[in-house]
């Protein structure tokens, strides 16, 4: 299943891409920045901000061009690397690069992707980063959904009808959330009736669905006292399965 099916149509929007999905993978990517170099300020296509990682800062150069990038623009863009002292530099380019660029960007800090490459290299953190999301969303959705967890007895008929009613569709919600794997895209077009196609699709719609439960179990439940405690189990229980 892809990461994505988003495909930069401007260079602007190659640029906003690639700072959102570093930013949707946990770091913080800003477009434009200017940076400091040895030779003088250098604004830089995408800088981003890594935390608990080998390097802490990473320059990314977008090139939306018709041709494969040549080796003359890698040797530039080391150069860039060098005076700023960040850890890493990446060149994303539409189309590809020319031979001579892999060899100028051999045993150096730079590394030349292609935009499929690029989402392919991110795709791990995104992932973990997008997960730890929804788990957040869902999560009060495992007391809302425990006949065990909440004041069934202090219901009308009417709001039993109504509670037993609303099960059906939101925990699913829940246990889709909470239980997400290579085939939870697969699983939720079967309990859906839908037709997506890729992770970002699934964590988009689950993301929506999820705090649309999650409102709805609030309303519902806001003439009704539940323990805090009960919220506060379910938020370690679901911070355990994060780690």
């Amino acid at each position: 299943m892809l990461m994505s099916n988003r495909t930069p149509k401007t260079w602007q929007e190659l640029q906003n891409y690639v700072a959102y999905y570093f930013n949707c993978s946990g770091y913080e990517a800003i477009t434009p920045y200017k940076i400091k170099t040895v030779r003088g300020e250098v604004e830089v296509d995408v800088f981003v901000k890594i935390k608990d990682e080998i390097g802490d800062k990473v320059i990314c150069e977008c090139k939306y061009w018709d041709s494969p990038i040549p080796q003359e623009k890698v040797h530039a863009f080391r150069t860039v690397i060098n005076d700023s002292g960040v850890s890493l530099g990446i060149i994303i380019s539409k189309n590809g690069f020319q031979r001579g660029s892999y060899l100028a960007a051999s045993n150096s800090n730079v590394k030349l992707l292609t935009w499929n490459e690029f989402l392919e290299s991110l795709f791990d953190k995104w992932f973990s980063f997008r997960r730890k999301q929804l788990l957040n969303i869902v999560k009060p959705l495992a007391v809302y959904t425990d006949i065990f967890d909440v004041p069934t007895e202090k219901f009308s008929k009417e709001q039993e009808k109504i509670y037993k009613n609303s099960l059906i569709e939101h925990t699913k919600v829940y246990m889709l959330g909470c239980s997400i794997n290579k085939n939870s895209i697969r699983k939720y077009n079967e309990l859906f009736q839908e037709s997506i196609e890729t992770y970002e699709e699934f964590f988009d719609k689950m993301a929506e669905k999820g705090k649309e439960s999650v409102a709805f179990y609030e309303e519902f439940f806001s003439k009704f006292d539940i323990c805090d405690s009960k919220f506060e189990f379910c938020i370690d229980l679901v911070s355990r399965v994060m780690k």
